[in-house]
């Protein structure tokens, strides 16, 4: 895994921490979690979005979902440790085919209007 795209997430962490801290209150958190979701997006959004969340990111927009990728096999990879990226969409939103195409396996799913019922992403 690329060291910008660690620079990257570590970056997003102490903004997120930095707004978080309060007082006498232990906090933890990181934005492992989030990032590869939102550069996931980032790959498929334009305009003003697209400027958003690669600012968010602190990468550009067009390498966010490579960069994505690495830091998923890179969690998968440390033991006792799971990552779930997960993008649920409407079955009437219109999504682009190419970029579809480009997430990782499992990551994308449809809402149904059901209760939750245990289920991953593509399952």
């Amino acid at each position: 895994m690329k060291t910008k795209t660690v620079r990257a997430v570590n970056a997003l962490t102490s903004r997120w921490a930095g707004r978080a801290a309060t007082g006498d209150e232990n906090t933890v958190l990181t934005a492992a979690g989030v990032w590869p979701l939102l550069a996931l997006l980032a790959d498929g959004a334009d305009g003003p979005a697209r400027t958003e969340l690669a600012e968010a990111l602190g990468i550009p927009a067009d390498t966010a979902a490579e960069a994505a990728r690495e830091l998923l096999t890179a969690l998968d990879g440390v033991g006792g440790l799971r990552a779930a990226t997960g993008l649920w969409t409407r079955a009437d939103l219109p999504l682009e085919d190419a970029w579809s195409a480009r997430l990782p396996a499992g990551t994308r799913s449809t809402l149904t209007g059901s209760a939750w019922r245990g289920r991953r992403p593509g399952r």
